[in-house]
């Protein structure tokens, strides 16, 4: 990785040993990294994050890898970052390295991969789950599928504030100022994912996206991905994303009335609860 982007993502020699980690498999030319806590909607961890890093990592060494697919198990991609865990006790140090070093750095690992990175997303693609898609080359989504950035409503934002470096500045502050939730065909229309195909068409699309990258020279495209991603990196979009990791680190500390309230929750009744309180919260004419 480029020291102009960010740091390496974990220790990519490290060998996984819970049973939550991510599945992967090489097939026929592809690295196929499937998410695999669907009973916590594959909620991340910083242990995902650090064996996603690793297995990238390792498919841009090897050169019988064309290609690497993340995908989810079970009903969604991904719903984001456990928040159990993200409303846990951690000095502001190790915050950030959490942040900076760990999670941002998976994110900078798919973006320097030499080869294309493909996320497949279904069911909720939301928050960290949404920003670790926002650096891969090509999002297919199906139809159903939700995507979002709801950090704000828990009083913190994006780890990867790629957002506005995509979309104009109205539209991300839609987005990251509000929390909405919004369809895979915004998302397209936003410019957030490639393509939006029916439910049960998902793998048939991939299939198809990798038959053609399978048979494209390989050093034309990655020199072409890494132009492409260079134009965003001289407009300086590495040292934002950088140097945002300290404040959005600062935000998990900063109390309020609904963070507190919500963290509570979470924390003595679960995820749900919280969620459930927070939604409500913000219904119109709800709890001010």
């Amino acid at each position: 990785m480029s020291q102009e982007t960010g740091p390496q993502a974990g220790n990519t020699d490290a060998a996984p040993v819970d049973p939550g980690l991510p599945l992967h498999e090489l097939r026929d030319g592809v690295l196929t990294i499937t998410l695999n806590r669907p009973h916590k909607l594959n909620a991340l961890t910083y242990d995902v994050y650090t064996e996603i890093g690793r297995l990238v990592a390792a498919a841009d060494r090897d050169d019988d890898c064309k290609a690497v697919v993340l995908r989810g198990a079970g009903r969604a991609f991904s719903s984001g970052f456990d928040l159990k865990l993200e409303m846990g006790t951690k000095s502001p140090e190790q915050k950030l390295k959490a942040i900076h070093d760990i999670a941002n750095g998976t994110r900078w690992t798919i973006w320097n991969c030499r080869k294309p990175v493909i996320a497949a997303i279904h069911g909720y693609c939301l928050a960290g789950a949404f920003e670790l898609v926002l650096p891969t080359d090509f999002t297919i989504a199906t139809e159903s599928c939700r995507l979002g950035e709801p950090e704000i409503l828990f009083g913190v934002g994006p780890a990867f504030i790629m957002v506005p470096w995509m979309v104009n500045h109205k539209r991300a502050k839609d987005i990251l100022l509000t929390g909405r939730q919004f369809s895979a065909q915004e998302a397209l229309a936003m410019g957030f994912v490639t393509k939006v195909v029916a439910d049960d068409a998902l793998d048939a699309e991939i299939e198809l996206l990798l038959d053609t990258l399978r048979k494209l020279p390989a050093t034309a495209l990655w020199l072409l991905k890494a132009g492409i991603n260079r134009a965003y990196e001289t407009m300086g979009m590495a040292p934002h994303l950088n140097s945002w990791a300290e404040t959005t680190s600062y935000l998990s500390f900063v109390e309020g009335q609904v963070r507190s309230e919500f963290k509570k929750r979470v924390l003595e009744q679960g995820t749900g609860a919280g969620i459930a309180w927070r939604d409500q919260f913000f219904r119109p004419g709800g709890e001010s």
